[in-house]
């Protein structure tokens, strides 16, 4: 009979995170963590800094528990859980708009840029 090694803190974590997210707006935090990459990082990074972790190991016949909640030892503990799950949310959702904003450099950047490619063109009209 094969055996399977299951995190039971993973199962949890993941359920935590999808309800979790279900209390955000949809954008820009429910979108954000649709993309698998966001999600899968959100979930590592909460689980790194969960110290005690469950395992289990579960034979073909048997499922997954239905309510991995179950799993928390005190509401202490699952109160933690949920709070860092929010401040993560929140890191990751900044770090994340960090990258896709343009820096205010870049920005002087390109408007320095135009006004050097018209002045160009309004020296050419006057034959320069």
């Amino acid at each position: 009979m094969s055996q399977k090694i299951i995190n039971l803190t993973c199962l949890l974590v993941i359920q935590e995170v999808k309800d979790i997210l279900a209390t955000y707006p949809e954008t820009p935090y429910q979108e954000a963590f649709a993309q698998a990459e966001l999600f899968n990082q959100l979930i590592n990074q909460v689980l790194s800094q969960i110290p005690d972790q469950s395992y289990t190991i579960l034979y073909e016949s048997e499922k997954l528990p239905k309510n991995p909640r179950r799993f928390y030892s005190s509401i202490e503990e699952r109160m933690m859980v949920e709070q860092l799950i929010h401040q993560i949310i929140i890191a990751l959702l900044e770090t994340q708009t960090k990258k896709t904003l343009p820096s205010p450099a870049s920005e002087d950047n390109r408007s320095a840029n135009a006004a050097m490619s018209s002045n160009k063109k309004v020296y050419r009209w006057f034959g320069y």
